[in-house]
């Protein structure tokens, strides 16, 4: 006889019956294991290209990577340690801070490390932007992977991993157009640290609307199976 299910998710309405084998929360953990996968090894793939290509937009929009891989692997913990807690609201809330607080540090030493870079511009490689192409093909496929999620796990831990990934498609595509622009111009490669300011800026910004809890909708509605949900982002 199947154990029952003490604690559960509660976006989760799949589990009517009370019973563990009618629980899909583990897909919503293999979802954030998959996406965390796609995201380190796109870091070690800019990374590696970056330092060659010497190009610090790169660099930086590696390390942006590696910290929403870091945050799926987070998304992975909270959403085990949600099954075992009666309070999943708390355990959600401390994941998503500690998620943002390395955020936020990664932001802050990405804009410092692109200031230097502005001041004293380096020669960037012009394979940097195929680099950049093949970064912005691997966000793509996550975002398309993070849409295949559930409708019970499209909660605040999803709204906000969407959210990073679109900020990774919109570097990806800043750092493609500064590397064709470093291409055909002669000398412009302060570009590149401009590219990863900005890039830390939005870093920061999405993080501290994250860690202040600043909600950019809210909105009421049923799901196809009758739950009933309210979410506030």
């Amino acid at each position: 006889m199947a154990q029952e299910t003490l604690f559960h998710l509660t976006k989760c309405p799949s589990n009517s019956t009370g019973l563990s084998e009618d629980c899909s929360c583990d897909r919503e953990v293999s979802h954030y294991l998959n996406l965390a996968k796609w995201s380190f090894g796109l870091f070690v793939f800019e990374l590696v290209g970056g330092l060659f290509s010497n190009s610090m937009a790169l660099i930086s929009d590696a390390f942006h990577v590696l910290a929403d891989g870091t945050e799926n692997m987070i998304n992975v913990f909270v959403s085990r340690l949600s099954r075992t807690k009666r309070d999943e609201e708390r355990v959600r809330k401390i994941g998503g801070a500690i998620s943002g607080y390395l955020l936020l540090f990664m932001g802050a030493l990405i804009v410092y490390e692109g200031w230097e870079r502005l001041v004293e511009p380096h020669e960037v490689r012009w394979y940097m932007t195929f680099i950049a192409i093949v970064g912005l093909g691997v966000n793509l496929r996550q975002r398309w992977i993070h849409n295949q999620a559930l409708p019970e796990h499209r909660n605040n831990q999803h709204f906000w991993q969407d959210r990073h990934l679109w900020s990774d498609i919109l570097a990806s595509i800043a750092v493609i157009i500064g590397g064709l622009i470093m291409l055909v111009s002669d000398g412009l490669y302060w570009i590149d640290g401009a590219l990863s300011i900005a890039i830390g800026i939005w870093i920061v910004f999405l993080t501290g609307a994250k860690l202040f809890g600043f909600e950019l909708h809210s909105h009421s509605h049923d799901h196809n199976d009758g739950h009933k949900c309210d979410h506030k982002h």
